[in-house]
């Protein structure tokens, strides 16, 4: 009977290997994403200069569980460390427009534009997000830059995020390399409190965050491409409730300029760190 179970698990573990990204249990994907966005913030830390990583020593990425609305936002934790906040309604997001932008670039096709406009449709408030419908990928080539480009975007969404502390639009009270047990996850409690400092740090914001953060998402080795694949995301979507009626605002579409402007400034930036 062991060798039975034994051999069940190694099929599973090798059939988990080879499945779509939509395939995987939500709470694997979760885990698998956050770890991803750890992974590119560690990244940009690193580009930073020694004074202002000795300025933002400590800070670090809490993940929001919230599920169906997408944010990243600065903010102070109850410790007064530096912390980007980030909701797995986001990570989903930049997940699934990743995927396919990926599609978009081998079959030339629209489908992020077409996700977008299934979202302003069907996505209702406080829901989880959803995926894409049923057969939104069939009749379509495999998707070989799809993982690259998710690790792009989630280097931008961060990078955007860093330029507002490193500017100094947000000031913590006591920064500091120990963080408590827990501080990887975001309360509810502590969102409100992000929520309402945000309004100060955002009502200002121009593209030029974007340009900055452009710089270091090459300078960490990224390119721009998984940016330019979430704006157009953004931008269609400001398209959909422009024609339509549609509940589905995302928090994160509310606090940051324009998307087509901000695509503009990200190309700009993008050819300007490449010229000699």
């Amino acid at each position: 009977m062991r060798r039975v179970v034994v051999l069940a698990l190694v099929v599973l573990a090798a059939a988990s290997r080879h499945a779509r990204a939509d395939e995987i249990a939500p709470e694997l994907e979760t885990l698998e994403l956050r770890q991803k966005a750890d992974a590119e913030a560690k990244k940009l830390l690193a580009g930073l200069s020694p004074n202002d990583q000795r300025r933002l020593t400590g800070m670090y990425v809490a993940f929001d569980p919230n599920p169906s609305d997408p944010s990243a936002m600065v903010a102070c934790d109850d410790d007064g460390d530096y912390v980007i906040v980030v909701t797995d309604a986001m990570l989903r997001l930049v997940s699934i427009v990743a995927r396919a932008q990926s599609y978009d670039e081998v079959s030339a096709s629209r489908s992020i534009e077409n996700y977008a406009s299934f979202l302003a449709r069907t996505q209702v408030p406080g829901r989880r997000l959803l995926p894409p419908p049923p057969g939104f990928y069939a009749a379509q080539k495999a998707a070989p830059t799809q993982d690259t480009r998710l690790r792009e975007a989630l280097s931008f969404v961060l990078a955007r995020e860093l330029t507002h502390m490193r500017a100094g639009d947000l000031v913590c009270a006591h920064p500091s390399a120990t963080h408590e047990s827990g501080d990887d996850v975001w309360t509810s409690s502590e969102q409100r409190r992000a929520l309402e400092g945000a309004a100060n740090v955002y009502r200002s914001a121009t593209t030029a965050r974007d340009e900055e953060a452009t710089t270091r998402v090459l300078d960490a080795g990224r390119t721009e491409e998984g940016a330019l694949g979430l704006l157009r995301f953004f931008a269609q979507l400001d398209v959909e409730r422009a024609v339509a009626v549609s509940r589905f605002a995302p928090t994160y579409a509310a606090q940051h300029p324009a998307p087509l402007v901000r695509a503009a400034a990200v190309a700009s930036a993008a050819k300007n760190h490449r010229s000699p």
